[in-house]
């Protein structure tokens, strides 16, 4: 047997993995239950356990989450980030903007002709361009613009029945920016441009025709009776002026001798009766155009439909199924505010009745408003009738008036014949001549001031016509979704560390000292590889520099409490219980100890892979009592340190750990060796390591960063402590560092020796 107090090549250093095995081999005492997390698990224990088990995550817990999960949280989130970004600019499609101008003046005539102007002071002008805008946005101005042919068979108001009224009123933007003159009809949205500029060049055009136009036809119409009165007062003029010219002639060219103040009292009152009977006549006139525009305006569509909105807003049964809507939607939104599932069966069952509510309401609504149509199309307008029933009162009483008028005008006439003077008729109709002359130029000046406001530009009027600008969200629609994919790929980050929070791994030696409470007796480096832990290599001197650390800590304790026999143990399995086991024997056999390393995990052992040994002859042929102690300690290449192989397993070498087999073997042990370190199967899940723990004087946990449960820690402990295991400490595995300058300086220096005295050898 070579003896060397080195490693030498020994495989030692490269301790291979334990294949984790299932729990249904586990054979637990009944009187050690597992700790739960989150109420201690023990009899007079705490009832939440340590803050480490139940506190919530934080900002520590998130790091650590993801740095152990940084390729899940990377491919999720980014994937989250993409679907995330999609959806956005799906649900925030690109938009265009389609936008008219009308110039809206301030001033207004002051009589129905337009014979004077005014400008409106700022209140008027505010309260008219209120009005405007409300106008513009009437349901008969826009439903006047939907129910035109090419209107009513385009994509977007198809899309939008049977509320497409709604949809163009909650849309359609109307406003006087910056408080001035200008009105401006825009709308933004996904539809298609073209079509939309069609839309509103139809509302303006149904703005022109239902607003601007009914208060154009009042002048029109004025202006065109005016005119034929105009044309008939020629006529009659230049008949006058005929038979007074011949007259003339008759009496030789003289001129009309002075009258007596009889006649030219009776000429003044002709006069006056013609201007009487010419106002008369305009009265007429007024009349009739007023009665005209009444009339359109009782058998308008706008009207008919103001009244059958009017008839269905009053309706009862309209009223009940609003007033159920309205209970519907309060019931809903109180249950949204109080249960935290937004899909759930009572809130689904509400939204269901409220759809079959407004269902049941739309269908009785069409039906009440085709049956309203009938009946006013058929029924007697009694605003049309009260119309009428004026308009003949008054003309009737304009034309008595217009009668009396003529009468008195030909009394007066006859009053002026009796006279008898030769030149009574001509002063008469001198008289006549010159008050048609009068009312001519007062009507040609009236029709002459029409035709130049015709020729002015009008109170509103077209600035620009609809035109669109599309694309006019790019930026935010990006921004948006850049923004809805920075949130889900956090948000996806903190779903895949919460995930991974639940199992609570461990993070740092401080998770088992402060968190726990479990002394740390040393932190070991994590080994990426056997390459790694080459003979001379940095990770081999700093994991033997950490393991002397507890090899240290260990002899200090079995000066002042025996020490002897120590169970090197994990919670559970592949946590680097036998790397700790194996190093830690040849660090006391390195300070002088004898030393044996027992295979104590049974049902999985690596030890014999370890050294190069046979794995039969161990310790379940030694518990069968198949052999001696002396045939199953077998002395290693190592000087100082012996092995006893784990043997050929079965049923009976596991329920003779847990009779009293083991107690004379371990008695006989502690007077060969100064340290017997077993190395042991895990803790949770299996009995092997509990049963011999009751025979060992403490045991060390060894648990691996980012593979260890704080919890199964925690209950590896909580379980060692109710058996009366003393519980040592616990041994780090796997953890970042950064070598020492010291331990590589003696390591180069160490490693340089070798070479020269090999090239001497040479």
């Amino acid at each position: 047997m070579k003896q060397d107090s080195g490693f030498n090549g020994s495989e030692v250093m490269y301790p291979p993995m334990a294949v984790n095995h299932g729990p249904n081999q586990s054979m637990v005492p009944a009187n050690a239950p597992y700790a739960t997390p989150g109420n201690g698990g023990f009899p007079g224990g705490p009832p939440r356990g340590p803050e480490i088990l139940t506190g919530p995550l934080n900002q520590t817990w998130i790091m650590n989450c993801l740095r152990r999960r940084w390729l899940s949280a990377l491919l999720l989130g980014t994937l989250g980030a993409i679907l995330a970004g999609l959806l956005l600019m799906w649900l925030f499609p690109l938009s265009s903007q389609v936008v008219a101008y009308l110039q809206v003046e301030d001033q207004e005539s002051e009589d129905m002709l337009g014979e004077k102007t005014r400008t409106m002071n700022p209140k008027e002008f505010e309260i008219f361009q209120q009005t405007q805008l409300t106008l513009l946005k009437s349901q008969f101005v826009l439903m006047a613009a939907l129910n035109r042919g090419d209107i009513r068979e385009l994509n977007a108001v198809v899309k939008n029945r049977p509320d497409e009224l709604t949809w163009l009123q909650d849309e359609l933007r109307v406003s006087f920016p910056g408080e001035s003159k200008i009105l401006m009809i825009s709308y933004e949205g996904d539809e298609d441009p073209k079509e939309m500029k069609m839309i509103i060049d139809a509302v303006v055009d149904a703005y022109k025709q239902e607003v601007l136009a009914a208060a154009e036809i009042s002048k029109s119409e004025t202006h065109l009776s005016m005119d034929k009165l105009h044309k008939q007062l020629l006529v009659e003029l230049r008949g006058k002026i005929d038979k007074m010219q011949t007259l003339q002639k008759e009496l030789k060219g003289a001129g009309s001798p002075n009258a007596s103040a009889e006649l030219n009292m009776l000429i003044r009152d002709v006069g006056s009766l013609n201007q009487r009977i010419f106002e008369a006549k305009e009265q007429l006139v007024d009349l009739e155009v007023n009665r005209e525009l009444q009339a359109r305006a009782l058998t308008s569509p706008t009207a008919m439909k103001q009244a059958i909105d009017a008839e269905l807003d009053a309706d009862p049964t309209i009223q009940g199924y609003q007033q159920e809507q309205y209970a519907l939607s309060q019931q809903l939104r109180q249950l949204q505010s109080l249960t935290k599932r937004p899909s759930s069966p009572e809130i689904k069952r509400l939204q269901q009745g409220m759809a079959s509510v407004r269902e049941a309401e739309r269908q009785y609504r069409a039906q009440r408003e085709r049956d309203l149509a009938a009946q006013l199309k058929n029924a007697p307008n009694d605003a049309m009738q009260q119309v009428m029933t004026e308009y003949i009162m008054r003309r009737n009483a304009l034309n008595q008036s217009i009668t009396d008028l003529q009468n008195d005008l030909d009394t007066k006439k006859e009053e002026i014949e009796a006279l008898g003077q030769e030149n009574g008729e001509l002063s008469m109709l001198t008289a006549e001549v010159e008050s048609l002359q009068e009312i001519e130029r007062q009507m040609d000046w009236r029709l002459r001031s029409w035709k130049v406001q015709e020729a002015s530009p009008d109170r509103i009027k077209v600035m620009q016509n609809a035109f669109s600008t599309e694309k006019i969200n790019v930026y935010q629609r990006y921004a948006i979704a850049s923004i809805g994919g920075l949130a889900a790929f956090c948000l996806t980050c903190y779903g895949v560390a919460l995930l991974e929070f639940r199992r609570r791994k461990l993070n740092s030696p401080e998770d088992v000292d402060e968190g726990l409470g479990i002394r740390v007796l040393g932190v070991l480096p994590s080994v990426a590889s056997r390459k790694a832990m080459a003979p001379g290599s940095t990770t081999a001197a700093q994991l033997a520099e950490s393991i002397d650390n507890v090899r240290a800590t260990l002899m200090h304790d079995s000066t002042s409490r025996p020490r002897q026999i120590v169970l090197v143990a994990s919670p559970s399995s592949m946590e680097g219980s036998t790397t700790v086991a194996s190093h830690l024997a040849l660090s006391l056999t390195r300070a002088g100890r004898r030393t044996l390393l027992i295979d104590g995990d049974l049902r999985d052992p690596s030890l014999h892979k370890l050294f190069g040994m046979p794995l039969e002859d161990g310790v379940s042929e030694l518990v069968r009592s198949e052999i001696e102690i002396a045939d199953a300690v077998r002395p290693t290449s190592t000087e100082g340190l012996w092995l006893m192989t784990a043997g050929q397993c079965d049923m009976d070498a596991i329920h003779a750990l847990a009779t009293d087999q083991l107690q004379p073997i371990f008695e006989k042990l502690r007077g060969e060796f100064d340290f017997v370190i077993i190395d042991g199967a895990p803790i949770l899940g299996l009995s092997d390591s509990l049963s011999i723990g009751q025979y060992i004087d403490g045991a060390i946990l060894t648990v691996l960063r980012d593979h260890s449960g704080v919890r199964s820690i925690h209950q590896a402990s909580e379980l060692l402590k109710n058996l009366g295991i003393r519980l040592i400490g616990c041994v780090v595995n796997g953890m970042p560092f950064k070598a020492d300058r010291r331990i590589t300086r003696i390591q180069s220096g160490q490693s340089k020796a070798k070479r020269i005295a090999a090239a001497k050898e040479e």
